[in-house]
């Protein structure tokens, strides 16, 4: 801030307003000189007036040492004014500085967001597009589900259906079964009476061959007593191995069953 001007004495006792605003200035001089070549001079008038004039004077300078003073403080105000407006200035340049700084900083932070921003909007896009084809996707799964689960209820429908006919067969196997296990209890009975009259039969044999082996023994007896005539005749005797034979076909009875199967039961 510009200075304001400061006046001094001496510049005010030297200027042409002050020699022409006091009494004793030159126009007075000049009138006085004028006025001497036709009046005296009284000296003592003019020391009154010299002192009137150095009272003035005193007058004018204690005004202009006061403006002086007022002057003084009005610059040490504006002094002071202009120290705390360069501290308010380097305080606003800092400030400025520092909002400079911030809003560099929030330009940067803004670019940032900014790609931020674009780099969400396609990632949304892909999303958006990735969505679409999800949903797409989506429907022919729903489709091929649909097809499937009226291919499962069709494949549930026919093993239903396959299950009741597998009761059925599982039935009809049974019956089959009970008969079979019928007719094979039935053919056992059968093969153990076979087995039965097979051994009956064998015990027959075996006493048949035993009554032939003893018949042919009694009979070359006899032959050996006709061809010898040393000894008297005798009435014939029943051989033993006959009564054996016909004990045992008494104690022996072979039966025919209705189906052709022969058993044999004993007495």
């Amino acid at each position: 801030m510009n200075a304001l001007p400061v006046a001094r004495p001496n510049d005010w006792l030297g200027s042409p307003l002050h020699h022409e605003g006091r009494p004793g200035g030159p126009a007075a001089l000049g009138a006085a000189t004028s006025e001497t070549g036709e009046f005296a001079v009284d000296t003592d008038s003019i020391h009154r007036l010299s002192l009137a004039q150095d009272g003035f004077l005193a007058l004018r300078l204690e005004a202009a040492l006061g403006r002086l003073a007022a002057t003084e403080t009005l610059l040490a105000a504006e002094r002071l004014h202009g120290r705390e407006a360069r501290a308010a200035l380097s305080l606003s340049e800092r400030a400025f500085e520092q909002q400079r700084d911030a809003i560099a900083s929030a330009d940067q932070r803004h670019r940032a967001v900014a790609t931020e921003l674009e780099r969400l909007k396609q990632s949304l896009h892909e999303a958006t597009l990735d969505k679409i084809r999800q949903d797409h996707q989506i429907a022919g799964l729903t489709a091929a589900l649909a097809s499937r689960t009226a291919e499962i209820e069709r494949l549930r429908d026919a093993g239903a259906a396959v299950e009741a006919d597998l009761r059925a067969v599982r039935a009809r196997q049974n019956s089959a079964t009970d008969v079979l296990h019928r007719e094979c209890q039935r053919l056992e009975e059968a093969v153990q009476s076979e087995r039965r009259d097979k051994v009956l039969l064998q015990r027959a044999l075996d006493l048949a061959r035993a009554n032939r082996r003893a018949l042919q023994t009694h009979i070359e007896q006899h032959v050996r007593q006709s061809t010898g005539l040393a000894a008297p005749a005798s009435p014939p005797t029943v051989p033993p191995a006959r009564q054996s034979l016909g004990q045992a076909s008494s104690g022996t009875a072979i039966l025919l069953s209705s189906n052709g199967d022969h058993h044999a039961a004993c007495s």
